[in-house]
């Protein structure tokens, strides 16, 4: 049933730039997976970030190409909406394609394609998954706003305006410098409303005696995100011993694993889900859904500049899952000046909610702007396999 796979590389100059305490970045970087299924096209998106999973554009586009398309769609009960959904649920995707931005790209296209066949949005493919009911909830979702390193946290809030900062249910604002990090985090607390969380997010800078010395300056933080280098259990556990700051994973954890070897150790209270560096759509709910079991918060992230196919469903779980601690959204709409997908990419600004996206499939289309910027590396049939575009 799969009849004709494109595979192109996505590098769009971004307008503004995005700086962390490791990374500055200037330009999105994705996979784009282009799938038809039944004469339906499908879109997928993989955004590889080698200081999260070791990916880069080259490899992520090299595994997709590695994958035998054939032996995936053998593997697929075609005949009804469910039984499509259900086997795509049921494939061992690391086994068929290695790395999980490629993983992702695939999945994601296969899904879209799937759900505009049968006329459905990707919220029914999740409802096929089975979660349990505590889970679902259908409707808007709050968003977080994020303050990157090269914006001042007082005066980006004081633009805000009245409404907009009463509206705001967490800020998560980036620090580098530990001498730092009271004086962002109080330049928040000073502005916003009782009720509203500020989280920091340090990606994984800081040392082990650097994290305790400013911990106990941290009064109020509703966590700090991955303070360690990533993986740093004891270290992790240590620190929440010693200091009672709670601390959610990010370049941490990327699946099950990390998961449980997290939970075992004690050495967080969080976990930030992003669907590229958790293998796809299924893969980052079904971790979530563990997570909760475990008593684990969750946070559903986004990869900075994700250019359409990956937020798109991202903000389906968004918006049909309710256990979030809270939902990044991104910053699409200020990153890149011309529009990137039919419907554009959106977020009330003011209320700090996005809506569901109506379907069919993952609700959106790429659009000329965005198809200038990519190249086509490889296409693939049934017939001839994968061959590389010179």
């Amino acid at each position: 049933m799969i009849s004709h796979v494109r595979l192109h590389t996505a590098t769009v100059p971004m307008a503004t730039a995005f700086d962390h305490a490791t990374r500055s970045r200037r330009r999105s970087e994705s996979v784009l997976v282009e799938l038809r299924v039944g004469g339906v096209r499908g879109w997928g998106e993989g955004a590889p970030r080698g200081y999260v999973t070791g990916e880069t554009l080259e490899s992520t586009a090299e595994a997709v190409q590695a994958c035998d398309l054939a032996a995936l769609a053998d593997r697929i009960d075609w005949r009804t909406f469910d039984s499509t959904v259900a086997s795509v649920a049921a494939l061992d995707l690391p086994e068929l394609v290695d790395g999980p931005s490629a993983a992702a790209a695939v999945e994601i296209a296969l899904l879209d394609a799937v759900c505009r066949r049968f006329d459905r949005p990707l919220a029914d493919a999740l409802r096929v998954l089975g979660a349990p009911a505590r889970l679902h909830r259908t409707g808007p979702a709050s968003v977080s706003l994020v303050i990157h390193l090269s914006r001042d946290v007082a005066s980006t809030l004081d633009d805000l305006g009245p409404r907009a900062l009463a509206e705001l249910r967490h800020v998560k604002i980036k620090v580098a410098d530990p001498a730092d990090a009271a004086r962002r985090l109080s330049a928040a607390r000073d502005r916003l409303p009782a009720g509203t969380r500020v989280s920091l997010d340090v990606n994984g800078s800081w040392s082990p005696a650097e994290a305790e010395r400013v911990g106990g300056e941290l009064t109020g933080v509703a966590w700090v995100e991955e303070p360690l280098a990533p993986r740093s259990w004891p270290e992790l556990a240590r620190l929440r011993q010693r200091t009672g700051l709670p601390v959610m994973l990010d370049e941490s954890c990327t699946g099950p694993a990390d998961l449980h070897t997290a939970v075992d150790t004690g050495a967080a209270d969080h976990i930030n889900v992003r669907l590229s560096k958790c293998g796809g759509l299924f893969a980052a709910a079904r971790l979530a859904a563990r997570a909760d079991e475990l008593g684990v918060g969750c946070q559903l992230g986004v990869h900075v500049a994700e250019v359409g196919p990956l937020w798109a469903a991202g903000r389906a779980l968004a918006t049909e899952w309710g256990l979030w601690q809270t939902v990044e959204a991104g910053r699409g709409d200020e990153w890149f000046p011309d529009r990137l997908t039919r419907p554009a990419f959106s977020v009330d600004r003011v209320r700090h909610r996005v809506m569901p996206l109506a379907g069919p499939g993952i609700g959106i289309e790429p659009t000329e702007a965005l198809l200038r910027h990519t190249r086509c590396l490889a296409t693939w049939r049934p017939d001839s396999g994968w061959r590389r575009n010179r």
